[in-house]
């Protein structure tokens, strides 16, 4: 669910098994002042816990899993896009972990966007302890690929054609069966749902703002938005969105 900054920093410590973490606001504040140097244009969602305790009427808070885009100013964007800096951590996972990455941000329909494993760090996240906030600088420092490759993919047209449409799908599910991104912490995979869901947008949906219809040709830059809307469509899992579009840019050979 989305969230404003008040309600990100009502979470309070929790323990999970055993295992003590701090509060929302200790975890995040430190990644939200270092990036206010840049921009103060932040989106907060955040997945409670399935149960929560009240206390004289009012919600005990706690995020178990917190996810915080700071989207930079228009002048480092192109075509709509918004360079973004994430952070994800996720308490009662399997691994408790932390991660940072830098991506695009589709800004009319907050589509992300990550084009290479170099712009992701992932580390864990241990009990009682702070995070380590250095990956960010690195991440800032690298030269950003977004623009040139959505350039690229603007650039590559796909004619309609029923042969090759059958030849994509067919490899997409394929694909999706097979590609795995792993770290040391996990394995994150896509549902082969995923490639026909992107399917039904481009070619059976009328009403999808991806739609092509017979005999248009269209652009591989509208081919991976349709895909990463089905990720954005995913309110379930806010973990491995970054790690969802590496995937996808793997499938379709970005």
């Amino acid at each position: 669910m989305e969230l404003n900054l008040e309600q990100v920093l009502a979470g309070k410590d929790t323990q999970i098994k055993g295992k003590s973490y701090f509060s929302t606001d200790a975890y995040v504040s430190p990644f939200i002042e270092k990036m206010s140097k840049y921009t103060d244009n932040f989106i907060y969602n955040g997945i409670m816990p399935d149960q929560i305790t009240l206390s004289e009427g009012s919600t005990d808070v706690t995020w178990n899993r917190m996810w915080i885009q700071a989207v930079m100013p228009d002048e480092n964007g192109f075509d709509n896009h918004s360079r973004v800096v994430g952070m994800v951590y996720g308490l009662d996972i399997r691994k408790p972990v932390v991660k940072f990455y830098v991506g695009g941000l589709n800004m009319a329909c907050c589509n992300l966007c990550v084009f290479s494993p170099s712009f992701l760090d992932v580390q864990e996240l241990e009990p009682d302890s702070a995070i380590n906030y250095k990956p960010v600088d690195r991440l800032l420092e690298q030269v950003d690929n977004v623009r040139v490759t959505l350039e690229k993919l603007r650039n590559t047209t796909v004619d309609y054609n029923e042969v090759l449409i059958n030849e994509n799908l067919g490899d997409w599910v394929r694909k999706t069966l097979n590609s795995t991104y792993s770290n040391q912490y996990s394995k994150v995979k896509l549902a082969t749902s995923t490639a026909i869901d992107a399917y039904k947008l481009l070619y059976e949906n009328e009403d999808s703002p991806y739609y092509v219809p017979k005999d248009t040709s269209t652009d591989m830059f509208n081919i991976y938005n349709a895909w990463t809307q089905v990720i954005t469509n995913d309110k379930r899992d806010i973990i491995n969105k970054a790690e969802k579009t590496l995937l996808i840019g793997n499938i379709l050979g970005i």
